[in-house]
Formats: C-alpha cells, sequence, structure tokens
C-alpha cells in the first residue's frame, strides 16, 4: 500500500497532563516518518503547555494561538500549516495503537471512503466510547457503544454518519471542498455536522475498528462551567439541521426541533404557571391602590433564571441572530446536493430518541411525530428513550 503524506492536527487547551502519553503512543505509531507530520494548536493555554511542547516534543510544530478559538478554529489552524494529503484530528486526551495511522487511513488509500472514525475505547481499555456514530432527528449525536464493555460487538466497520472528531482521518480535498469544520460551532457537534454535511455532498463516512484509541473522556469539558457547555450542546444541533436538511424535510423537522427545545428548557426552570392563569378574583379590585398592589405582587412574582435555561434562551438567541449567516452557508450546500436525505436518515439509527426522561417528553416527540408527519421521513414512529439501542441497529 501507498501510504499518504499525513498530518495530524491536535488542539490543546491547558491539557499538559496529557502529553507524555500521547506523545509516547504517537512516536510509536507505525508509518513512515518522512511522510508524517504532527502539528499541535495551543489555544491560549496556561498550564505551561507551550514551555513542555517547546522542551520536550521537538518532532511536533506548536503553533501559539493568542486565543481560545475552540476545537474548530483550532483545527483549521492547523489545517492552514498542514502539508499532508490526509490530515488526521486526534484529541490531545488520547494514545494511540501502533498500527492506528496505518488502518485508519488505508480505507481513504483503497478509495472506499473519503472520510474514516477509529473505534475508541476507554482509557483503561475495557469499554467502548466511541463505536460509531448516530443522532436524532434535532441534531443530537450519539456515540454509539458508549460504555458498553462488550468491545467485540462494536469490531465491524460500517458506513457511519459522522466520524468522531476525536479520531478521524480526512482527504485533505475533501476537508476542504466541504467547508472545513464550521467555525460558528466553536466546540461539540462541528464533527456531526461535517459529517451530515460529507453525506449530503456524495462523500462516504466510515468507521474503522481496527484503528483503536483510548480516551479520557470529557477531560477538558469537566473544567469548563456546564451552562457554558449546555450552551453549544443546545445551540449547535439546530445548526446542523438548519444547514443540512433539504427544504422539505427542514419545513416539517425545525418547528419539531424548537417546540421540543422549549420543552427541556422548562424542565430546568421547573416551569409551573402557578399564579399566571386569570380567574375571577382578578376583576374584583378598583382603583389606584389595587392597581398599586397588582404591581407588587408581580415584582414579588419575579424570580432569578438558572444558568442552563439562560444558556437555552442564548441558543435559540444565538439561532436567530445568526440566521442570515446559517442560511448563506446552507443556500451553498443545498445547492450542491448529491445524495437525497431518504438515503441519510437511515445511519440515525434513533431518530426519535426522547433525550429527557420524562414520560412526559417521550409523549411530546410521538405528538411532534404526528404533527409533523416526521415517520414519512424517517421510516419509523418507534421513540427510544435509551440511546444505547443504537448499538443493535
Amino acid at each position: 500500500m501507498n501510504l499518504p503524506t499525513v498530518s495530524i492536527v491536535l488542539v490543546n487547551l491547558n491539557g499538559r497532563h496529557h502529553f507524555e502519553k500521547l506523545f509516547e503512543s504517537l512516536r510509536a505509531v507505525d508509518y513512515p516518518s518522512d511522510s508524517l507530520e504532527i502539528i499541535m494548536v495551543d489555544n491560549g493555554s496556561v498550564d505551561g503547555s507551550v514551555q513542555w511542547l517547546d522542551q520536550n516534543a521537538p518532532d511536533a510544530r506548536t503553533i501559539h494561538a493568542r486565543q481560545n478559538h475552540g476545537f474548530a478554529g483550532g483545527v483549521n489552524i492547523g489545517v492552514e500549516a498542514a502539508q499532508g494529503d490526509v490530515l488526521v484530528f486526534l484529541n490531545t486526551d488520547m494514545r494511540v495503537e501502533p498500527d492506528w495511522l496505518r488502518e485508519l487511513v488505508a480505507p481513504i488509500v483503497s478509495q472506499e471512503a473519503d472520510c474514516t472514525s477509529s473505534l475508541t475505547l476507554a482509557w483503561n481499555g475495557q469499554a467502548v466510547n466511541f463505536g460509531g456514530s448516530a443522532m436524532n432527528f434535532h441534531g443530537i449525536g450519539w456515540q454509539v457503544g458508549m460504555d458498553d464493555p462488550n468491545i467485540d460487538r462494536y469490531r465491524q466497520p460500517c458506513e457511519t454518519l459522522f466520524a468522531c472528531g476525536g479520531s478521524m482521518a480526512i482527504k485533505r480535498e475533501v476537508y476542504e471542498d466541504a467547508g472545513r469544520f464550521d467555525e460558528d460551532f466553536f466546540a461539540y457537534y462541528e464533527d456531526v455536522d461535517l459529517g451530515f454535511r460529507l453525506w449530503v455532498l456524495g462523500y462516504r463516512v466510515l468507521y474503522v475498528p481496527s484503528s483503536v484509541a483510548y480516551h479520557h473522556h470529557m477531560s477538558t469539558s469537566r473544567r469548563i462551567g456546564v451552562h457554558k457547555i449546555r450552551l453549544l450542546q443546545m445551540r449547535n444541533p439546530l445548526w446542523l439541521i438548519y444547514k443540512n436538511y433539504s427544504q422539505d424535510v427542514l419545513n416539517r423537522v425545525l418547528p419539531a426541533a424548537l417546540l421540543l427545545h422549549q420543552k427541556r428548557m422548562a424542565y430546568v426552570l421547573q416551569l409551573n404557571d402557578h399564579g399566571y392563569r386569570i380567574d375571577a378574583g382578578d376583576a374584583r379590585g378598583k382603583g389606584r391602590l389595587h392597581e398599586v398592589l397588582l404591581r407588587t405582587k408581580a415584582k414579588k412574582r419575579s424570580v432569578g433564571i438558572p444558568p442552563p435555561a439562560k444558556a437555552d434562551m442564548l441558543a435559540v438567541d444565538d439561532f436567530s441572530t445568526l440566521l442570515d449567516a446559517m442560511d448563506k452557508k446552507r443556500r451553498l450546500i443545498q445547492a450542491r446536493r448529491r445524495r437525497p436525505d431518504s438515503e441519510i436518515v437511515p445511519m440515525f439509527r434513533i431518530p426519535f430518541w426522547a433525550v429527557e426522561e420524562s414520560p412526559e417528553f417521550s409523549n411530546l416527540v410521538r405528538a411532534m411525530i404526528d404533527a409533523f408527519a416526521l415517520d414519512k421521513i424517517f421510516g419509523t414512529r418507534e421513540v427510544t428513550v435509551d440511546p444505547r439501542v443504537a448499538s443493535d441497529r
């Protein structure tokens, strides 16, 4: 097999404590050194990461970003400097098997796929972290096999909706043609968005379990405020479905997605209607004094907004504020569509995954199916409560 030149692009934010194991495994990779380069983009770390790299990783090219560009922006900075014909994206909280890279690029070399993704295991190798991909109809992605100790279930290669950005390879020309990771996403779901887009544009994404990496799951995210993560995780799915669905599908999906978003926000608000319904007693009072009393009561009913609920509100605000920009991106994608949604949605596996545990939420998903005839698009009416069933699809 003629091996292509490869650029491994990593993005770091205060991840110095992962570097020793990461570079130990990268230096053991079975790949010609003259066909391989490592590019580390540092997003303004303050933990001594850059100093460690300067002293201990002369085999890596370090790019010092002056601010945090997020994962999507950081990757794209690295791509600008990359020389390889194949781009490989790897999280810094990873270690890889010696044949990880050869196996990951093999389907690209043989032209079986344009983009590939590894089998990713938990750091101790005792459970799956990523064994393929799935998504529900309103854009919430899922890592198939997550936490499953039965690793052998995930040994078969298959087409998959998206490649996990933590360990993936893609032809450079394909990455550029598809428009790269969307930097407006900052972090989270940029890989789901790219995968969906690749299929729309006629490309093929393959899950390659012979390529194995190990992951410290959420090691960076757990150090960031949950409300900041929630904003991205609530906003970015709305953007990705808006950009990538065909118009007839979007007309049905988007209203349902926004209604489900509102219900999820109502849960974190613990929303109730006490004191907000007009009844007969509201007409009893008269005069100026009564009006003053009403205003006083209204002030007392004012409540603070929990940070997760404010994050949900900001997600919708971002969606509306940047709608013009997203619409331009959408038009470019749809003008180049090469594959109908009907050929893509079977890879969702769990289109009606109810992401909230409440039975009420599952019933709302069923109501959305009926109200917008979503079963006609996705070929099922099955509402999934546990996303792990995606492993059986």
